[in-house]
């Protein structure tokens, strides 16, 4: 599989201009863990980050501390910190906790929706086609990765819709999780991965319809169904022989 691309020293956005440097440098460090450029398994340093970074060690060692509450990174003492492995194990264990998850945002989430969160809603739902151009790859891999991103984005809109700071708290938890295995499995599987994410056009119809009873039906199958694409995709990689999956 490909390695991953290095981190460049980045400038502030405009957009997170008024942020909190902590909550910048976590952001950053985050994302470069959900696209997959900070690795499963590769080590980081705090030296590192700031160099990368161009942030101070304070506000470094504070993104550091929540990515490591939220299992992000996992640090050792005395010997440093690496981004969390994943395994088939892990990842099994991931999508068996969705599937008990998932069901229960639908279930609280739908009938609590804004009209405002509806219409966010339906205008996220339209990016789930994540249609396969035939001999570009690199659009296919855009148009997967901006599905993904609307999938997540919908369970979030729900989840915070429940006003149940436990049941959002634990869709946060794993939603980096989901981002970054379901990133990791693009590369080969594109068209089978369009139609499992296209097919949750289906959730956004019973949202629209504020149906959560087929939301959930609808949920356990797909779930389930697409733990185990996911779990064949892993499977086939030579570096599933060892312990941990490695890109």
């Amino acid at each position: 599989m490909p390695q991953p691309t290095p981190t460049a020293p980045c400038a502030v956005p405009e957009a997170t201009a008024d942020l909190p440097l902590a909550e910048i440098a976590y952001n950053q460090i985050r994302g470069d863990i959900i696209s997959c450029r900070l690795a499963p398994g590769q080590k980081v340093t705090e030296r590192g980050l700031v160099t990368s970074l161009g942030m101070s060690m304070a506000s470094v060692r504070n993104a550091m501390t929540r990515l490591d509450q939220e299992g992000l990174l996992v640090t050792q003492p005395r010997k440093g910190s690496v981004v969390a492995p994943l395994t088939l194990h892990s990842v099994g264990k991931l999508f068996d906790f969705w599937a008990l998850l998932a069901p229960e945002i639908a279930r609280t989430g739908i009938p609590a929706l804004s009209d405002a969160q509806l219409a966010e809603i339906t205008e996220t739902g339209t990016r789930l086609d994540a249609q396969v151009v035939p001999g570009d790859d690199d659009a296919t891999r855009a148009n997967l990765l901006s599905a993904i991103d609307a999938a997540l984005q919908i369970f979030t809109l729900i989840a915070e819709s429940s006003d149940n700071p436990y049941l959002l708290a634990a869709h946060h938890r794993i939603n980096g999780e989901l981002s970054r295995v379901w990133r990791l499995v693009i590369e080969s599987e594109f068209a089978e991965l369009g139609g499992r994410v296209s097919a949750l056009a289906d959730v956004v119809r019973f949202v629209v319809e504020r149906d959560a009873d087929s939301a959930v039906d609808f949920l356990g199958p797909h779930i389930e169904a697409s733990r185990r694409r996911v779990l064949d995709a892993l499977a086939r990689w030579p570096s599933v022989s060892m312990t941990e999956i490695r890109v």
